[in-house]
């Protein structure tokens, strides 16, 4: 069974939805900050940097990084079809994406919502909290046009990236006016949570 510590519309949505879609077997334990903004102790003792989410595979070891989560269990799951073969010629394709919502729209997403951990300054979080959303739009402009058609970024075709994707969607300050500016956002999106699947998860989330 997989352990899946999380936060609910947190980062561990994703990997959660995909577990679900995989029809695998897990849990989830949904976590709670103390008042200082902190995780209990055991958390830290399962990952010294508290981070959801981590999961917890059937041989008890521990997997981190939420974009590492969704290659792995998608490729572990091919029966569930959520992401080419290593053979398979949008296997790049896949991989390319799904690494770039990571370590482009997440991380912006991280500078949006807590700017005060990228600086050491007084006075400097406004700033970084400005440039961050101006950064994730022309993120996601950029992978706006990369669905090219869609509406997934495999074609017609869903697979782990697409619920990544959906996930960093629900981030977005104002998501209406995203998907007004961008329909193929909105058609993904809507495509995605059409899989019941993910649906339940998002639905369990509150999202």
């Amino acid at each position: 069974m997989y352990t899946l510590y999380c936060r609910n519309t947190a980062g561990s949505m994703a990997p959660e939805a995909l577990l679900e879609a995989c029809g695998a077997d897990y849990k989830v334990i949904v976590l709670e900050r103390m008042a200082d903004g902190s995780f209990e102790e055991f958390f830290h003792r399962i990952n010294p940097k508290a981070e959801v989410p981590t999961l917890v595979l059937p041989d008890d070891s521990i997997m981190t990084e939420s974009a590492a989560m969704m290659i792995y269990l998608a490729d572990l799951h091919p029966e569930a079809g959520l992401s080419p073969t290593p053979t398979a010629p949008d296997r790049a394709r896949f991989l390319r994406w799904q690494v770039y919502l990571a370590t482009a729209l997440y991380m912006s997403d991280l500078r949006l919502f807590y700017p005060e951990r990228y600086t050491l300054k007084a006075g400097e979080a406004d700033g970084i909290k400005a440039r961050a959303l101006e950064t994730m739009m022309q993120e996601f402009a950029i992978y706006a046009d990369a669905l090219g058609e869609g509406p997934f970024i495999l074609g017609q075709r869903m697979c782990a990236a697409d619920i990544y994707a959906a996930m960093l969607c629900t981030w977005a300050p104002d998501m209406p006016a995203l998907f007004a500016k961008h329909p193929v956002l909105g058609r993904m999106y809507d495509g995605v949570l059409a899989n019941a699947a993910v649906k339940k998860v998002w639905e369990r989330n509150g999202a």
